[in-house]
């Protein structure tokens, strides 16, 4: 819809001779989707203010008409494209009838569709998934009967964490997410970052069932739906929603022979055309380059959406424009912190056949003077030969997402960790540091390949047999003591008692988030020990990481 929407006005704004006309098979033309769980919640009064323009003004037929110069048709299906004479074959929903429209270019845009489960669930206004406006008005109209006690929602992805925290945060109801991955957002996040964010969720209404998929769904004697997993749990609930991912919607695409791809998007070039001459494809529908593997894929991004269409439109008009790919950008608020991704996780890098490295550091995100700092953690990912960028996952209350827009900027030219080490921002302590994340984890890097300051994955502590040395000081250790023995030796005592550490075992240097443990790890190098290593985002990361699992394993 956004691509779709955002050509027609592009091409509407070139020139008063275009004649266009936007087919919609529902009854909304433009509508914010990524707005869909602020109305489930409660958040915003009706679905019609995600129909509306900044000014107030629906985005409705006569808006596009009067302001566009577009011709709207809702509730209207296309049937079958006639390439070889330029037509669509129409069918108005509501009245049944059917007509047929000449076209000289046709933009496809028919965005993507939920994957339905692969397990029984039964037909029931109390199981949906959350995907269009139909599905979110069904369950506020329920919710606010005050009949949704309980909830379960299945997939941890990006909708499903949104569907947590819009559940439990208003209404109050009492949710279960259901993963049957090790992890949260596993396909954006690595077990490290995910660990994390789990142990950021403190609502006591949200409860987490990890690593266990569902056998199927029915219903109860009252019509309530009863979620049976495979380890054997049965859930009662007021309301289901499945949330298991979306493709790309291509079966009109692939009815009129135009050749899809890899990821079952359409196949399109750099001006979105596709292999059917005189027809365009753009939005969650398309398949476009991936910057960083270089292989094709669909990208379900309203932002990306919006760009295609444009690029389309400037194709159609017979301009210069060229849409070359994307590294994956996306951003989710779960209860107070930013979750932020782009590129490849380390664990999707190695099935791609990357030799990878990494690092894993914690920041505050302005001068730990400053009221208002906060904390973000974040992990790198890089190739090993080159050393290239492949992707960056970033977690915190504070500024993140800047980094994000900078980083997959950097994706999309191939850029290595030195440019990482030399990106420019601008600073000021009420919104950045004078040194970004980006700088640190470019620094942390070219340490690591460079002169062997290894940085290590705290979910690696417990195969490690050597020394833990913690270089806090003491009231640190005391506040927040590390899980494992350690010896402790403050940093600023560490050259003159270097000799107290044994020559021949391996030592980890730990501190509250990483900078100084970085630091005592060089000390140590240079003083002729050889297997010095610290600990990747510090006490502070570790010990929540591990106090969540424990948690965790004791709930289970």
């Amino acid at each position: 819809m956004a691509a779709g929407c955002r050509a027609a006005s592009r091409l509407s704004r070139l020139s008063r001779d275009f004649r266009v006309t936007i087919i919609e098979r529902g009854p909304f033309i433009s509508f914010s989707s990524c707005g869909l769980p602020l109305y489930a919640a409660g958040e915003i009064d009706s679905v019609d203010d995600l129909c509306e323009t900044a000014y107030g003004v629906p985005r409705d037929e006569k808006y596009f008409r009067d302001v566009k110069g577009v011709e709207i048709r809702l509730n209207t299906e296309v049937d079958a494209i006639l390439a070889d004479r330029n037509e669509v074959k129409c069918r108005n929903i509501d009245k049944g009838e059917t007509f047929v429209l000449p076209y000289d270019s046709l933009l496809i845009a028919t965005g993507s569709e939920a994957v339905r489960p692969g397990f029984h669930y039964p037909s029931s206004t109390r199981v949906s998934p959350f995907h269009s406006p139909s599905d979110a008005a069904n369950f506020r109209k329920i919710a606010e009967k005050g009949s949704v006690r309980k909830a379960v929602v299945i997939g941890g992805g990006f909708v499903g964490c949104e569907m947590i925290e819009a559940l439990t945060s208003l209404w109050g109801i009492e949710t279960v997410l259901v993963e049957k991955e090790e992890r949260l957002l596993s396909g954006s996040l690595d077990p490290e970052l995910s660990l994390y964010l789990e142990s950021c969720i403190k609502s006591e209404r949200v409860h987490l069932s990890l690593s266990t998929g569902v056998e199927g769904i029915e219903t109860d004697s009252e019509g309530l739906p009863v979620v049976s997993l495979e380890d054997g749990q049965r859930i009662a609930a007021d309301y289901v929603f499945y949330c298991l991912g979306v493709r790309p919607n291509t079966q009109l695409a692939r009815k009129s022979s135009v050749v899809t791809g890899r990821s079952g998007g359409i196949l399109v070039d750099e001006q979105m055309r596709t292999s059917v001459p005189n027809i365009w494809a753009a939005g969650d529908c398309a398949e476009v380059e991936n910057f960083v593997t270089k292989a094709q894929e669909s990208f379900s991004f309203g932002s990306l959406s919006n760009r295609m269409g444009r690029v389309a439109a400037d194709s159609i008009a017979g301009r210069k424009a060229s849409f070359n790919g994307a590294a994956g950008a996306v951003s989710l608020k779960l209860f107070s912190n930013i979750v932020c991704a782009a590129g490849l996780t380390e664990k999707r890098a190695r099935q791609f056949g990357y030799e990878t490295g990494s690092v894993i550091g914690c920041w505050s995100d302005r001068p730990e003077y400053h009221p208002d700092a906060k904390v973000i953690v974040g992990k790198l990912v890089y190739e090993k030969p080159g050393l290239r960028l492949l992707g960056l996952q970033l977690i915190g209350e504070g500024e993140v997402t800047r980094y994000i827009d900078v980083f997959s900027e950097l994706l999309s030219h191939n850029k290595t960790i030195a440019d990482l080490s030399e990106a420019e921002h601008a600073y000021t302590p009420a919104h950045s540091s004078p040194i970004s994340p980006l700088n640190y984890l470019g620094f942390m890097a070219d340490s690591q390949e460079t002169d062997g300051v290894a940085n290590v994955s705290p979910l690696q502590v417990p195969a490690f047999r050597g020394i833990f040395v913690d270089v806090r000081e003491p009231a640190e250790v005391g506040s927040v003591p590390f899980p494992e023995k350690s010896v402790h030796i403050p940093l600023s005592d560490l050259k003159s008692r270097v000799n107290e550490l044994d020559a021949h075992r391996p030592v980890m240097f730990i501190c509250e988030k990483g900078p100084r443990s970085y630091e005592a790890t060089r000390v140590l190098l240079k003083s002729g020990h050889r297997e010095a290593s610290y600990l990747g985002g510090g006490n502070l990361l570790y010990n929540r990481i591990k106090k969540f699992s424990e948690q965790l394993e004791t709930h289970s």
